[in-house]
């Protein structure tokens, strides 16, 4: 289904993010050949952008796998930072960690003319800062969508067990003195309920956050967000931190529905499927039960609470809660698949829980342990970000000789954010010096086999080794060579002709 749901500039751009990442590859430069100037120029910005993610997780889980335990998340984005700098100096950790929606900033653009930051710039607090938003993000408000740290059961959340235990601890007494229907409650249940009511805040991503400061007390204006320019930008329908409110505002969610005719929220939901085991009319005091746990979970220091406007409250997970570990255990439900990836030590709270998903019926219950090509990926690869620009007859002389320079330069002579993949058309098919290659990328399968063999003939010069990825569009010229690719490899090349009476054409051949 991925594959079939994937567009082809998607699935090259992962390719692409594996072969950098590789250690056997020794080589990291490549030419990416589309056919037409517009591919060309869109693809050098796609795959730019689509790949700083691959990057950043292998750097991340290998300060992880250093640290040798758990690590407050609140700590790790600076240990990010002090295990990054001194290894790949100012410039280059500038270029590695500095995210493409940044790179409009004119201390970027004199780093990369000169070669080093700029004397008085604040480019490298920007990038620290972009760094600890990256972190948050990667294992809070992003740790469910796409190949993440935490899917791939590389490193994971856990929420502080002392801290857990304290809460637990004085809620128990109290919901079964309170709460005429929980007085059989115990101990496992409450835990499990707690289990769920944090997960899911952590997912929409209602933690602590040293920038989320405003967004928090102004109810979700993401405007106070796009201020800040380290921060990735939110567009009016883009998704945002949901924190919970006491009140309805569009980007946060509140406990209780607002009345009877509406559906229930996922939280009453949650609460009736959790607690059914103990009785069945738990989902009728949802309004006094949630007070309650809110309550206990305040006074133990889990949640935050901050004043929003029209009296309203806001709560939210602290980031002391948190810790980082990278034992992870993937819970998945018999009904309808969902995943839910946790700390191996919490794995026996989490088997035979209700499943996360709205209205579910389904258990959860361990998965086997496999191995995860992506944990693989991060835990092994290379921290080598991709640098594309696009090599196209749209750019003036000066500026594509400038590009051409900077690929073909070694390791010596690179600065900080020089090319190493060339988005181009067939005009470099031949003619042009780009230097030794090792491997190459065709976005399309080439009109000719002729076409093919110049474009793969970039490759393999220096050793005879090359590695060619040809990928497939969804058309019919594209598909009958996917299903007889030696037609295409292996097919007849025709010399060119041309009609001998055509003197102008003759004249400028010769």
């Amino acid at each position: 289904l991925t594959i079939v749901g994937s567009r082809a500039a998607s699935l090259t751009s992962v390719a692409l993010s594996q072969l950098f990442a590789s250690r056997f590859n020794d080589d990291k430069k490549l030419l990416a050949f589309s056919d037409s100037v517009q591919d060309a120029s869109h693809r050098a910005g796609f795959f730019g952008a689509r790949t700083y993610a691959f990057n950043f997780r292998t750097a991340v889980q290998k300060v992880v796998a250093s640290l040798g335990g758990p690590v407050p998340l609140a700590e790790l984005p600076r240990r990010v930072v002090d295990y990054w700098k001194p290894k790949l100096g100012e410039g280059d950790f500038v270029a590695t960690f500095l995210p493409p929606d940044m790179e409009w900033l004119r201390d970027w653009e004199e780093l990369r003319k000169d070669g080093k930051v700029p004397e008085g710039a604040d480019l490298v607090g920007l990038v620290e800062r972009r760094i600890a938003w990256e972190v948050w993000s990667e294992y809070a408000f992003k740790s469910r969508i796409g190949r993440t740290l935490e899917k791939s059961g590389s490193s994971a959340l856990r929420p502080r067990p002392e801290a857990i235990d304290a809460a637990v601890g004085k809620l128990l007494p109290v919901l079964r003195e309170e709460i005429g229907v929980l007085r059989s409650l115990d101990e496992a249940s409450l835990r499990r309920l707690v289990a769920g009511f944090v997960t899911t805040l952590k997912r929409k991503g209602a933690v602590e956050q040293a920038d989320l400061g405003p967004y928090v007390e102004s109810a979700g204006n993401v405007y106070l967000l796009n201020r800040m320019k380290h921060l990735p930008s939110f567009g009016r329908h883009t998704r945002a931190p949901a924190f919970l409110a006491s009140q309805g505002f569009s980007r946060f969610n509140t406990l209780l529905r607002s009345s009877a005719q509406q559906a229930p929220t996922w939280y009453e939901d949650w609460l009736s499927r959790a607690l059914a085991p103990i009785d069945g009319r738990a989902g009728a005091y949802a309004a006094e039960i949630w007070k309650a746990v809110v309550e206990g979970l305040l006074e133990a220091g889990v949640l935050f609470q901050r004043a929003a406007p029209r009296g309203a409250a806001v709560w939210g997970l602290r980031e002391s809660l948190f810790v980082v570990v990278d034992a992870v255990a993937q819970m998945r439900c018999g009904h309808c698949g969902t995943n839910v990836s946790v700390s191996v030590a919490d794995a026996g709270l989490w088997e035979g829980a209700c499943c996360l998903r709205y209205r579910c019926p389904g258990k959860l219950a361990r998965e086997p342990e496999r191995e995860d090509y992506y944990r693989s990926l991060y835990a092994t690869g290379d921290v080598t970000r991709l640098f594309a620009e696009e090599h196209t007859g749209l750019l003036e002389r000066a500026e594509r000789e400038r590009i051409e320079v900077e690929f073909k330069a070694d390791e010596e002579g690179r600065k900080p954010g020089d090319p190493n993949l060339l988005s181009c058309t067939p005009t470099l098919e031949m003619g042009i010096d780009i230097g030794d290659l090792s491997s190459l990328a065709l976005c399309s399968v080439p009109p000719k086999s002729s076409n093919y063999l110049q474009r793969a003939g970039r490759a393999g010069r220096r050793d005879g080794n090359a590695f060619v990825l040809a990928v497939a569009n969804g058309r019919p010229h594209d598909l009958f060579f996917y299903f007889e690719p030696e037609e295409m490899i292996q097919g007849l090349v025709e010399p060119p002709g041309c009609f001998l009476n055509a003197s102008a054409v003759l004249e400028r051949q010769l």
